[in-house]
């Protein structure tokens, strides 16, 4: 099967403020692709599809990473997140050089409150070619910005404009209006 990366931010994943997640698809009516569907909705927290699927399916390799992946965000968005670094950390000694993988394990450390190691793999993210990487920096910047660094935090946010300028978190953070681009 093919895969294909899909980024998609939550708006409010925790209590501390949005980051962005990312879901990794596989094709067809299974329980892998159900997984998916659950880790693309943000109110989803339940990861039953992604266990079944893990437990029960002959899946690619490529596959299995996903619903790693997949399940890793589920369980982020649940709250458990020594289960969700346990996915992404089978997500990353698999294969190595999946920027989503880095990005959600980030996102992880975050909610962890372990901003350092959320800035370490944001920034693994970002060098193994992140699709969207507008959005490893503003996580960047919410971690800086919880370390209590404005000025880092802020440099953060202006790397993801630079890239992106509409994206409308980075915008709100920089009290920047689309109007005044």
């Amino acid at each position: 099967m093919r895969i294909r990366l899909i980024l998609l931010t939550a708006a409010a994943l925790s209590p501390f403020g949005a980051s962005a997640q990312m879901s990794v698809t596989t094709f067809g009516a299974t329980e892998a692709q159900q997984c998916y569907e659950s880790a693309r909705d943000d109110f989803s927290r339940n990861s039953d599809s992604c266990d079944e699927a893990l437990k029960s399916q002959a899946m690619t390799a490529r596959d299995r990473i996903a619903t790693y992946v997949n399940r890793g965000v589920v369980l982020n968005r649940a709250g458990d997140l020594e289960h969700a670094l346990a996915d992404f950390d089978r997500a990353i000694a698999a294969d190595g050089e999946l920027a989503e993988a880095y990005l959600n394990r980030g996102n992880t450390y975050y909610l962890m409150r372990r901003y350092d190691d959320a800035i370490a793999d944001y920034e693994a993210a970002l060098r193994y070619d992140l699709t969207k990487s507008h959005v490893a920096w503003y996580n960047i910047g919410l971690a800086q910005e919880a370390k209590k660094d404005a000025v880092k935090a802020r440099e953060a946010y202006r790397m993801a404009l630079e890239i992106n300028p509409d994206f409308g978190p980075a915008q709100k953070k920089l009290g920047v209006s689309a109007d005044s681009e």
